[in-house]
């Protein structure tokens, strides 16, 4: 092979060979830099994004399953944004590589995977084509896609990958790439102010009405922002066997010493005691009246990161009938450089026993739980719990799966149990992504095991996913 037009050799220098050019043989000076070729592909169809009728989550999951077994090094998995980036490097000749998938909602509300792979460094020789065909295959295996839930995809996308990608395999180097556009001041996106630090506070009491049962649950949440305090205020009302959301406000007030305060927000208002102890939680609205008493004993501790878990005697006042029972009042915060807190599980058996479970971090970890048991006058601590999801539903709103049984245990074995969903209030959060935040108040039931007992339990399961708050 010669020189190609208006290239020269150096006298006496080789070309990858070690032969001078005494020896009437020459090639080409190595480039400094490796080119970079890109591939992109989707499937074993040349060249072409992967649609699915199968719930995002699923296919996320396969994703980071395929990339971590081809060996790629993971720098980013955002499931929110629907983007994992990966790294690898090996083989002979060696090579270094990058993955890039995107896996998001076609127009057709159906989960659409996009694979790009570049070549960083090293010769090709097809393998470029053959791992990212591997690991869509791998992604097809993982999520259980089969001729029904794969789907051809109603564009042209693919026709235009195949003609990109045939460019790059002819010319000798990557065409460049444009840069992005600044994009203008109207253009940019509205500045997000993240919160100083974010309080959560709960009220819950489950408790059975003659042959039914009956639980309300309040849920506060106050984003301290500097310049002024955010107040969502949340009540649902189980009875019938259905949930009903009563009550939903959110108001912004001027900044506070105090941003952790409970204040009377519309029809809320709040009676509280000595040292801001709240006895009363009362709704009122039109011929409508709601209260949760609080009558003392009971327990408290306190949580891994801080926060307080509390239970006592309590009561629900429905007009002019009072059911009593056992309550919950869990108080938690967190800053931004903090994972949120996770979910929570108030249970209870009868009037005797009563169990709380949380996660301090919002997580898929299933072993991150902690809990704490009364049962009479004893307390039971449980610094590691294991709450798993043994059944889900995809909740299609956000696209996520959700879980709808769980089984517990502890490394002591001092409880065990199973639980089941017996109703739920589930809804999405506006958000950007493909992926939507999750918030649910669950009525849950089923069994724990104490030793050689076993005991009925039911309770409320709040379920957060996605999300800073």
């Amino acid at each position: 092979m010669t020189a190609g037009p208006g290239a020269t050799a150096e006298p006496g220098a080789t070309a990858e060979t070690g032969a001078t050019a005494e020896s009437g043989t020459t090639k080409a000076p190595r480039p400094t830099e490796a080119p970079r070729r890109i591939v992109s592909t989707s499937h074993d169809r040349q060249i072409r994004p992967a649609v699915y009728a199968i719930p995002f989550e699923r296919v996320w999951e396969a994703v980071v399953a395929a990339l971590r077994a081809e060996g790629a090094q993971l720098e980013r998995v955002d499931d929110t944004a629907g983007l994992a980036q990966a790294y690898g490097s090996g083989g002979f000749p060696k090579q270094r590589w990058g993955v890039e998938v995107r896996v998001g909602l076609d127009g057709d509300g159906q989960t659409r995977v996009d694979l790009t792979h570049s070549l960083l460094e090293g010769l090709d020789l097809g393998r470029s084509t053959r791992r990212a065909r591997r690991l869509m295959k791998r992604i097809d295996e993982g999520c259980g896609a089969d001729e029904r839930s794969r789907l051809v995809p109603r564009d042209v996308m693919g026709l235009v990958l195949i003609a990109g990608a045939t460019m790059v395999g002819c010319a000798p180097d990557a065409p460049p790439v444009e840069e992005p556009t600044a994009p203008t001041v109207e253009e940019q996106a509205p500045v997000v102010v993240r919160p100083l630090r974010t309080y959560e506070r709960a009220f819950a009491l489950h408790a059975s009405d003659g042959d039914s049962t009956l639980a309300v649950v309040w849920l506060f949440e106050h984003a301290d922002l500097g310049a002024a305090v955010t107040r969502e205020s949340r009540g649902l009302l189980l009875r019938g066997g259905a949930w009903e959301s009563f009550l939903d406000v959110s108001v912004e007030d001027p900044p506070s010493e105090s941003p952790w305060r409970l204040l009377p927000t519309g029809p809320v208002q709040l009676v509280v005691g000595t040292g801001d102890r709240v006895e009363r939680v009362v709704y009122e609205q039109d011929e409508r009246l709601l209260e949760l008493h609080f009558r003392g004993g009971g327990a408290s501790w306190t949580g891994r990161r801080g926060g307080r878990v509390a239970v006592e005697e309590a009561a629900i006042v429905l007009g002019d009938r009072a059911v009593p029972g056992l309550a919950l009042d869990l108080s938690r915060a967190w800053r931004p450089d903090e994972a949120p807190t996770g979910d929570w599980a108030f249970l209870t058996s009868g009037d005797s026993i009563a169990i709380v479970l949380q996660a301090p971090r919002r997580s898929r970890d299933e072993n991150a739980w902690q809990g704490w048991m009364l049962r009479g006058d004893e307390e039971t601590l449980m610094p590691e719990v294991t709450l798993a999801w043994a059944d889900t539903r995809a909740f299609d709103d956000a696209r996520r799966d959700v879980p709808i049984a769980w089984s517990l245990t502890t490394p002591a074995s001092e409880l065990s149990g199973s639980f089941q969903l017996r109703a739920a209030d589930l809804r999405a959060l506006a958000a950007e992504g493909p992926l939507l935040p999750v918030r649910g108040v669950f009525d849950i039931t089923g069994a724990v095991q104490l030793g050689d007992i076993e005991r009925p339990v039911e309770g409320i399961l709040f379920h957060a996913q996605g999300g800073g708050g």
